[in-house]
């Protein structure tokens, strides 16, 4: 029974220790995607732009409808005073009569709508490009937060490949410090040399030890770029089986979001100059009063109703400094546009090449490091061949074994860096 209830307890404990596993970058963009705060704020702005392009619509006409109501108590009606011979009495003398009702009851509707608004009207066009303005946008802070999670996880394969290799060569260390022990125990070497087996040992569980931290830091921020608690695995292995020669980075997510900017720039300032346009209403008043010196809503007293339609042509004299001030800081920030949509597309040109350029250096270095690991290799085994001859010193076996480990991290290094512009470039293609 004991048994049983440790097995459940293990079993509940592995049920609770979430675990998410990826294989490929792609996988990791897309929890990232779906999680990380950037995602969801921007999906928020999207929201808000596209309710700013609806508020736009309903402004054109900027329907309205006024109502108000009051009661009013005349305590005291005031007192007038009309000429008698009003009344067929004698010239020159008045009459002190009061006037009014006690009791009114007032309520007022006034529909009204605008009939030709071209400010607001031109606004519609500047809120259709700031819906536009805000997907960009979104899309140059996906392309931010997938930069860092493309170096992020390039930085992971870089160091488990580091670490496997580390682990090799330690075993390579182990096996001298046996060979360089029984050499001690033959009286071929001396203690120096064995104590120089038993230090390289230690670097490389000191760089194993190190690795692994470093490891540790980059799943952490990897765990923070994709908003999880979950423990995070990279099962992808880092290898280069046929590199494509050439890439073509065909990117303009940048170049874009500025011509957007300056089109909004524009827009904003036609709609600033229309602003001073007249303006033509249609006005309407629905009027309903009821009179009493009873009583508040007296049954016996019928409501009076009063009701006109207008139209109404309003134009602000283009002396208003707010809309002046408008008008000349929008053509400004349109001239600033303008200039910046210039910019980016030189932008754009100069970073795609960059980006092709990367990725054909960290081809190029590889091959070079290849190349130069075979020759550390060959030199390494000649050298640990001619120390078991006793024809070496061991100082001069460890060198050629750091060299070679040396070569082993530089190849580790550029096939994540070839790996890493390659998905820099498919980033800069796929955000559109």
């Amino acid at each position: 029974m004991r048994n049983l209830i440790a097995i459940v307890l293990l079993l509940l404990n592995v049920m609770s220790y979430a675990q998410q596993r990826f294989s490929t970058l792609q996988e990791v963009l897309d929890v990232a995607d779906k999680n990380n705060y950037t995602s969801l704020v921007a999906n928020q702005q999207q929201r808000l732009a596209e309710l700013t392009t609806k508020s736009a619509y309903g402004n054109a006409f900027n329907p309205r409808i006024p109502t108000s109501a009051s009661i009013t108590d005349n305590a005291t009606l005031p007192v007038s005073f009309i000429p008698t011979d009003a009344f067929g009495g004698p010239s020159g003398n008045f009459r002190q009569v009061t006037l009014g009702q006690r009791y009114v009851t007032v309520m007022n509707i006034a529909p009204q709508f605008d009939l030709l608004n071209f400010g607001s009207l031109a606004k519609i066009k500047s809120a259709k490009l700031n819906e536009k303005l805000s997907h960009h946008n979104n899309l140059l802070s996906k392309k931010n937060l997938f930069d860092q999670l493309n170096a992020c996880y390039h930085n992971i394969l870089s160091f488990q490949t580091q670490i496997t290799i580390l682990q090799q060569n330690k075993s390579k260390a182990d096996s001298l410090l046996e060979i360089v022990s029984n050499k001690y125990e033959q009286g071929l070497v001396r203690k120096q040399e064995v104590n120089e087996a038993k230090i390289n040992v230690i670097n490389f569980k000191d760089k194993i030890e190190q690795a692994s931290l470093n490891l540790q830091q980059q799943y952490l921020s990897l765990q923070l770029l994709c908003e999880t608690t979950d423990s995070l695995n990279v099962a992808q292995v880092l290898r280069i089986d046929q590199p494509a020669k050439d890439l073509q980075a065909i990117g303009n997510l940048t170049e874009e979001n500025a011509k957007l900017q300056y089109a909004f720039a524009q827009a904003e300032y036609a709609a600033a100059q229309w602003a001073n346009m007249p303006t033509l209403s249609f006005l309407t008043s629905f009027n309903y009063q009821h009179n009493s010196n009873v009583s508040f809503i007296d049954k016996n007293n019928p409501w009076i109703n009063s009701n006109f339609w207008s139209l109404r042509l309003s134009w602000d004299f283009p002396t208003n400094v707010n809309k002046l001030t408008a008008l000349k800081s929008s053509m400004i920030n349109n001239n600033i546009a303008e200039i910046n949509a210039t910019h980016a597309t030189l932008q754009t040109k100069i970073q795609n090449e960059q980006a092709e350029q990367d990725y054909q250096k960290s081809l190029a270095q590889y091959q070079n490091n290849i190349i130069i690991h075979q020759l550390k290799n060959e030199n390494y085994q000649k050298s640990k061949n001619q120390f078991e001859a006793n024809i070496l010193p061991f100082d001069k076996l460890l060198l050629a074994q750091s060299d070679l480990l040396i070569s082993e991290i530089n190849i580790a290094t550029s096939m994540a860096a070839i790996s890493f512009h390659k998905s820099k470039i498919d980033i800069l293609n796929q955000l559109k």
